[in-house]
C-alpha cells in the first residue's frame, strides 16, 4: 500500500515489517503446503525485472519521463541484462471515470462516499453501500497526452505501451483492488472487467495491483478495535477474492482479444487483517486449502495478512512486507529478509515473494543530498549497500524492480530553492545492476529461495549467512554484514552449509576464484559495513585424469601412510629386468624413483621409470595377475598387454592420485610402510592410505 504522503511511507513500512518479522506470527511453518489451486497463467516463470516510477518520480511522472527511461534502459544495456519491463505507478489517471464529469466525492476519512439504493450516503463500515461511479479510467491529459501512432490517435498510456514494445520491452500499469488508489484516483473494485479489458487493449503486459482501503476506525460488536479496514466490498470481500476477480478478468480479456496473458503483481503490503464478522460466507479464501492449513489468527479474516501464505494462488508477484525506504535496514533480517524467509512455499515459477522496489542507484529526490537535504532517511545508497540489496534480493529469488531514476544525468535535473541536482543513476550503480552473475542467481531455473544458515542473528548488526541451492548442483552463499559502521570477519564452513567434498568458487562481486577443500571455509575475510561477499560454489568432481599425464616429465610419487617414502625400482637402476617395485626414502637424484606418465592412444596410461642402464631401460610398470602380489617393471612393452596399462585419477579435493590397473581393476597399494617393502596391487579402497599417491616432484 502506498501512503497518502510520500514522506510518511518510510516509517509506516519499517514498523510494519518489524512487526511481521516478530516470532510467533501464526503457523508459518505450514506455508510450504502444496497449493491446491495455484495460479498457472504461464507468465513470470522467472522473477520479473524492470523499473517502476514511484521511488523517483512519484505522482509527478509524465509521458516524457517514461520515454526517457525507456530510451535510457535500452541504450545502456539494462534491457539486455534482463530489466525489460517499465511500469507507471499511481497517479496516471484522472480523479474520476469518464462516466462522471466531476472528481470522486470523498468522505472526511478520505474514502469514497458510498450510497444506499435510495441514493443516500452511507458510512459503509457495515459492509453495505454502492459505488456510484461508472465508465472507464482515463489517462491524465496533462501528463499523458494522446499521440498518433501509425495514423491512429491513441491515449498516452496506450502510446507508451506501444513505445516500450518498439524497444523490445514490456509495459506495466498500476491499479488497486479498492475503491480508490493510494493517491485517491479511481480504483478497480467493482470495475474489474472494464479495467482489465482496457488494460489489455492498451497493450499492458504487467499490472501492479495495490490495496488502499480508506475509512474510519472500526470497533466491532465484539469490542475489538480493527482500526481502518475500508468500507463496503472492501470489508465483505477478502483481498484474496478481490485480486482473484481481477486476475480472472485479465485472463478473460486476453483470451477475448487474442493477446498474451498479463503478469499480475500484488503490491499490497500485508497490513490489513479484515473484519471476520463482515467477510462474506462464500468468500473463496475461506475454503482455500493452503490458508486453512496455515490457520487464521483470532480477530483476522482469511485472505488478508499475511499475503505470503496465499498470494501465489491468485497472482504472480506477492509483496510480503511493508514499503521500504532508502535505507538498507529495510532489506535486512529485521525487516524484508526475515519476512521472506518465512514463506518459501510461495516461491516457484510463476509465483515470487516481492521484497519491494530496489534503491540501488537511487538519488535523493527531495534535495541535493548533503547540501539542501541531510535527513538520514533520504541518504543515497553506497555501492556496498547497493551490492547488498541486489545480493539479498537475488538470493531470495525476488523480482528486481528498480526504483532509481533511470535517465540521463541532464534529463534528471532538478532545481529547487536555488539548488540544482540530478537524480540520474550513477555509472557505478548502473554497472552493479548489470552484474550478470548475480542476475543469474536471481533468475535460477530451480526457483528455490535461500535459507538461513545457523541461528537467526542475535541483533540488528550480527552477520547473516544465506545458502541457495541452484539448478545443476551449484550452491550460492551470501555473507552479509548487517553492521552499518564496522567491518566484520564472516565465513561459513562447508559443514555448516551442509556441503561435502571440495568446491571451486567465484566471488560474484570481485570476480575472485579459488577452491575450498572438503571441510573448508567459505569466506572468512573482512566484509565492509553494510556489505556482502557472494559466492557461487561448484562441486569438484571426485576425481579427474591426473595432471601429470602426458606432461613429458618424470615425477616422484609418495605413498600415503609411509611417512613420505616413494615408489622406486627395488635395487635401483642396476636391478634386473622384472624387478619388483617398493617404497623407500626419497632422493631427488635417484632416477629409479622417477616416473613418467604417458598417455596411450586408447586413453590409458603407460608408467615408466627413468632408468637407462644395461639392465634397466625405462622399465614399464606392470601389474601381477592376482591381488596382493608385487607389481614389477619390465623393459619390454606390449601395447596389447592390459597388465602394462593403468588409469591414473586425481582427487580434486586432496590432489591425491589413485593408480588402477586396466587388466585386473586392482589399485597400486603400499600396504606395508616399512622401507624396502614391496608395492602390491589390491582391491580399490578409498580409505586405504597406501592407495593414495602424492606427486612430490
Amino acid at each position: 500500500m502506498r501512503p497518502r504522503m510520500r514522506r510518511s511511507r518510510r516509517l509506516a513500512g519499517a514498523l510494519l515489517s518489524l512487526a511481521l518479522a516478530t516470532p510467533g506470527l501464526g503457523a508459518l511453518a505450514l506455508t510450504t503446503a502444496t497449493p491446491a489451486a495455484a495460479l498457472d497463467n504461464g507468465t513470470a516463470l522467472t522473477p520479473p525485472m524492470g523499473w517502476n516510477s514511484w521511488n523517483s518520480l512519484g505522482t509527478n511522472v509524465t509521458e516524457q519521463q517514461v520515454k526517457q527511461t525507456i530510451d535510457f534502459m535500452s541504450a545502456n544495456g539494462l534491457v539486455a541484462a534482463g530489466y525489460d519491463t517499465v511500469t507507471i505507478d499511481d497517479g496516471w489517471s484522472l480523479w474520476h471515470r469518464d462516466g462522471q464529469s466531476t472528481d470522486i466525492v470523498r468522505t472526511s476519512y478520505g474514502s469514497m462516499q458510498l450510497y444506499d439504493a435510495a441514493g443516500n450516503p452511507v458510512a459503509g463500515i457495515d459492509g453495505t453501500g454502492n459505488d456510484p461511479t461508472s465508465g472507464h479510467l482515463t489517462p491524465r491529459p496533462d501528463t499523458f497526452p494522446s499521440q498518433v501512432v501509425n495514423g491512429q490517435t491513441v491515449n498516452g498510456i496506450q502510446y507508451l505501451a506501444w513505445y516500450a514494445h518498439s524497444k523490445g520491452m514490456k509495459f506495466g500499469l498500476y491499479g488497486t483492488d479498492t475503491y480508490l488508489t493510494c493517491q485517491m484516483h479511481p480504483g478497480s473494485l467493482g470495475h474489474e472487467a472494464t479495467d482489465a479489458s482496457d488494460f489489455v487493449s492498451w497493450g499492458v503486459d504487467y499490472v501492479k495491483y495495490d490495496d488502499c482501503p480508506y475509512g474510519p476506525q472500526i470497533v466491532g460488536p465484539d469490542g475489538h478495535d480493527y482500526y481502518t479496514q475500508g468500507e463496503g466490498k472492501e470489508l465483505t470481500q477478502s483481498m484474496y477474492a478481490r485480486v482473484q476477480t481481477f486476475q480472472r478478468a485479465l485472463d478473460a480479456a486476453s483470451a477475448a482479444q487474442g493477446r498474451p496473458r498479463v503478469t499480475l503483481s500484488v503490491s499490497a503490503q500485508p497490513v490489513h487483517t479484515g473484519v471476520p464478522y463482515l467477510l462474506g460466507a462464500d468468500d473463496p479464501a475461506r475454503t482455500d486449502p493452503v490458508i486453512r492449513a496455515a490457520g487464521t489468527p483470532a480477530y483476522q479474516s482469511p485472505g488478508y495478512a499475511p499475503t505470503g501464505v496465499w498470494c501465489g494462488q491468485v497472482a504472480n508477484l506477492c509483496r510480503i512486507g511493508g514499503d521500504r525506504g532508502s535505507d538498507l535496514s529495510g532489506v535486512l533480517y529485521g525487516q524484508q529478509l526475515g519476512t521472506a524467509l518465512q514463506y518459501p512455499g510461495n516461491v516457484r515459477p510463476g509465483s515470487w515473494n516481492d521484497m519491494d522496489m530496489m534503491f540501488t542507484g537511487w538519488q535523493d529526490v527531495y534535495g541535493s543530498w548533503g547540501v539542501t537535504d541531510t535527513c538520514a532517511c533520504h541518504k543515497p545508497f553506497t555501492d556496498d549497500e547497493s551490492r547488498t540489496e541486489l545480493s539479498v534480493l537475488s538470493m531470495m529469488a525476488s523480482p528486481l524492480i528498480s526504483g532509481a531514476d533511470l535517465r540521463n544525468y541532464a534529463d534528471a535535473q532538478h532545481t529547487d530553492g536555488g539548488a540544482s541536482w540530478s537524480t540520474g543513476i550513477p555509472a557505478s550503480s548502473l554497472a552493479l545492476m548489470k552484474n550478470a552473475e548475480v542476475i543469474r542467481i536471481d533468475q535460477d531455473a530451480l526457483a528455490k529461495p535461500a535459507t538461513l544458515v545457523g541461528a537467526p542473528p542475535a541483533n540488528g548488526t550480527a552477520p547473516v549467512v544465506l545458502k541457495r541451492q541452484l539448478a545443476g548442483g551449484d550452491t550460492a552463499v551470501l555473507l552479509v554484514n548487517q553492521d552499518p559502521n564496522n567491518w566484520q570477519t564472516i565465513g561459513s564452513t562447508l559443514g555448516s552449509l551442509g556441503l561435502t567434498g571440495g568446491f571451486t568458487y567465484k566471488e560474484l562481486w570481485t570476480g575472485a576464484t579459488g577452491t575450498v577443500a572438503s571441510g573448508g571455509t567459505v569466506g572468512g575475510n573482512w566484509v565492509a559495513p553494510h556489505g556482502v561477499a557472494m559466492f557461487r560454489l561448484t562441486p569438484q568432481a571426485a576425481s579427474t585424469p591426473a595432471a601429470v599425464i602426458g606432461d613429458g616429465a618424470y615425477h616422484a610419487i609418495g605413498a600415503g601412510g609411509t611417512g613420505g617414502q616413494v615408489l622406486e625400482v627395488r635395487g635401483t637402476c642396476s636391478a634386473a629386468d622384472g624387478a619388483v617395485v617398493d617404497v623407500n626414502t626419497w632422493w631427488s637424484t635417484h632416477t629409479s624413483e622417477q616416473w613418467n606418465f604417458a598417455a596411450n592412444p586408447d586413453g590409458t596410461v603407460r608408467i615408466t621409470d627413468n632408468c637407462y642402464t644395461g639392465t634397466q631401460v625405462h622399465g614399464t610398470l606392470t601389474a601381477p595377475g592376482s591381488s596382493g602380489a608385487a607389481a614389477y617393471v619390465t623393459n619390454g612393452y606390449d601395447p596389447t598387454n592390459a597388465h602394462q596399462k593403468w588409469r591414473v585419477l586425481q582427487n580434486t579435493a586432496t590432489g591425491a592420485l589413485t593408480v588402477t590397473n586396466v587388466a585386473t581393476g586392482l589399485a597400486l597399494d603400499a600396504t606395508n610402510p616399512a622401507a624396502a617393502s614391496a608395492v602390491v596391487t589390491d582391491q580399490p579402497d578409498p580409505a586405504a592410505a597406501g592407495q593414495a599417491w602424492t606427486t612430490l616432484s
